[in-house]
């Protein structure tokens, strides 16, 4: 009892702003009407009474990288002035960050704030240092020296174009909690992570794709299961908590091995998710039992192995023959399923993280630069604090790859920048140390860094490996078929396309166009080298691309070459021969007929099909007109009537007796 007596004692001789939180408005209209949290402002109670109106009000939208564009309030040069009046007193008022953007990269103006009877402050809005970047949503902080107390004032001068004031947070005596007393879905970088009865959202692990596993509705799909949207964290290491999207893991002993059940209990109460497409079909569902002996097997348990800080190979135990649980891009609607390879796009697991409450505490999330080329980048963290008395020091255990934009941050929270700057390929790890008076937490840092590879290097990786490629230029494209080159090699890209849009990375390529910054997953699919492609790359000036000159003879080590073939005879549909040789052929790129039965030169892609070296035409060129008078030399020439027609073959080639090579 003493001890508590104690601490009740000093906590009421510290000053009140000594415990600040932080209340964050985000206005919902041009009238400055908001809401703090969920809850909508009434105008009365708490919330903002408008001064003046604004122009008016974008809602906006979410870019890929997570940052908001062109969201909030407008503000423009005829409407200069606007702005609101908190209806609240605040009190010890020690930061005020203001959230906005640009209608363009040069919009101007100024920001004014107000607490009280205090003299007012200004924030200049300039047109942003790096262009193109002022229609993004971003924060600027007002600090006061000496905390002010009072009902708060704003309102903005716009001089340019116009300025969109999304929020403003306020950190004050009597502010909210910090807003990691929420619950939160974290990202499983380690199985062990898991516990049994945690509540799991499946996730798409590829930066841009914001969707997320939905429930089993066979309203939806008998088969398998829809993605929906979801909101990401810029780092993706953070998801939002979605009630349609919710399971329970269950942790059980399987023949001696750790395995994992997904309970769909918040909407089915006795259901599981298990693969139910036994040897033929690629299908994910939710049914009311784990086990199925005659056809199933252990359909509803899993394993789970956490590759790249954070993919999820999550891999059924039962019969079926699509195991692999992955997001499939290309079907529309976008859905969830079983694969029996890992061809589609991975997934990731976030865990519920229970609310850690009114206790002090320090918390920010892992940093993951995951694999990457670049020799240096950089990323911004939200670091959360509640209930602190001290700021909070931020420093790093090596400190030699990565750094720190400070050394010292709000004991109310703030925004980090961790930096990297390597030109060494391998795997980095550091730990972020962040500490206030006896609080301290440790947050772990890693970088993959890989280098370029040619073609000849890219086509010995293992499968499913991310894979960066030298510049490469194609040499034919089909559908989602590319066909790229280099001075090692050539491949083939599978281009999916984009989870996101549904758009296809290489839709408008032709031959001849060189890329740049290729990347994507790789398989040897069935002796056929080929990468699919994860991100957009970079199409430069298109040139032309000529075909390399076939050998004696076209065997495996040829596979995705563009070739040309002097004096082929396409013997059909599905055959041709070449310096006296057999090969097949396949139609792959719908011509409307072959020239038969006579020597053409031939352009071909070489190919697999069942294992068999498989030549794809691209087009043949008849030999030019040659009149007979011209042939020396001929050995013993035989006339041949073919299809009513009188051809002469010499040991030059086979000539129309009016001379035409046919």
């Amino acid at each position: 009892m003493k001890r508590l007596y104690i601490t009740f004692c000093l906590s009421l001789l510290l000053p009140l702003y000594m415990l600040a939180g932080v209340t964050t408005y985000t206005f919902t209209s041009k009238t400055w009407a908001s809401t703090v949290g969920a809850t909508p402002c009434d105008g009365t109670s708490d919330g903002w009474l408008c001064d003046k109106e604004a122009s008016e009000y974008a809602t906006g939208r979410t870019a890929a990288d997570g940052r908001l564009y062109s969201q909030g309030v407008g503000v423009k040069t005829g409407t200069s002035g606007a702005g609101a009046t908190s209806v609240l007193s605040f009190d010890e008022v020690r930061r005020i960050t203001v959230n906005f953007c640009q209608n363009s990269s040069d919009g101007r103006g100024t920001f004014h704030v107000q607490i009280g009877d205090n003299d007012p402050v200004s924030l200049t809005i300039n047109k942003p240092a790096q262009s193109g970047q002022g229609v993004y949503n971003r924060d600027s902080v007002i600090n006061f020296a000496t905390p002010q107390t009072g009902k708060i004032k704003f309102w903005v001068d716009c001089t340019k174009n116009g300025i969109y004031i999304n929020s403003i947070t306020i950190r004050s005596a009597n502010g909210g909690s910090s807003v990691f007393t929420m619950d939160t879905y974290q990202l499983v970088t380690d199985a062990a992570q898991l516990q049994d009865s945690d509540q799991v959202i499946f996730g798409v692990y590829k930066d841009g794709v914001n969707y997320i596993m939905g429930y089993y509705d066979e309203w939806e799909s008998v088969n398998n299961i829809h993605a929906i949207k979801g909101r990401y964290s810029s780092d993706r290491m953070q998801v939002d908590a979605d009630e349609r999207a919710i399971y329970t893991v269950r942790i059980a002993d399987l023949n001696g091995q750790t395995a994992y059940v997904f309970q769909d209990e918040l909407r089915y109460e006795e259901a599981y998710l298990v693969a139910s497409g036994g040897q033929t079909k690629n299908r994910l569902a939710v049914w009311t039992d784990v086990v199925d002996e005659r056809t199933y097997g252990n359909y509803g348990f899993w394993d789970i192995r956490i590759e790249n800080g954070g993919e999820a190979v999550i891999t059924n135990l039962g019969n079926s023959k699509a195991k692999i649980i992955q997001y499939n891009a290309n079907n529309n609607p976008t859905l969830f399923a079983c694969y029996a390879d890992r061809s589609q796009t991975p997934v990731c697991l976030y865990r519920r993280t229970e609310a850690i409450g009114d206790v002090e505490a320090i918390v920010a999330p892992m940093v993951n630069f995951g694999t990457t080329i670049e020799t240096s980048g950089a990323r911004t963290i939200q670091v959360n604090a509640n209930r602190l008395t001290q700021d909070i020091s931020a420093s790093l255990k090596r400190g030699e790859v990565f750094s720190l934009s400070t050394a010292t941050l709000d004991r109310d929270g703030d925004q980090l920048t961790i930096s990297y700057s390597t030109a060494e390929t391998g795997h980095y790890f550091d730990t972020l140390v962040l500490t206030s008076g006896d609080v301290r937490t440790e947050v772990l840092v890693m970088l993959n860094m890989e280098r370029k590879m040619t073609i000849a290097e890219a086509v010995h990786s293992e499968d499913y490996a991310t894979v960066y490629l030298t510049d490469v230029v194609v040499t034919k494209k089909f559908d989602n078929y590319i066909y790229v080159r280099d001075e090692t090699g050539s491949m083939l890209l599978f281009d999916r396309g984009d989870g996101e849009t549904g758009k296809r990375y290489g839709a408008d390529l032709k031959a001849g166009d060189p890329l740049s910054g290729v990347t994507g997953r790789f398989i040897n699919y069935f002796g056929v080298p080929e990468i699919s492609p994860t991100a957009q790359f970079s199409v430069g000036q298109n040139t032309e691309v000529l075909p390399e000159q076939a050998g004696e003879a076209i065997d495996s080590v040829d596979v995705c070459r563009y070739l040309v073939l002097e004096q082929a005879v396409v013997d059909g549909w599905t055959s041709l021969t070449y310096n006296g040789r057999e090969y097949a052929v396949s139609n792959k790129f719908k011509l409307s007929s072959f020239v038969t039965g006579v020597p053409t030169r031939t352009y071909v892609i070489v190919s697999y099909d069942y294992d068999i070296v498989t030549l794809y035409i691209i087009k043949q060129d008849t030999y030019p007109a040659t009149a007979l008078t011209d042939i020396h030399d001929a050995d013993q020439p035989r006339v041949i009537l073919r299809d009513g027609t009188l051809w002469v073959k010499t040991n030059q080639g086979i000539f129309t007796l009016t001379g035409a090579l046919k």
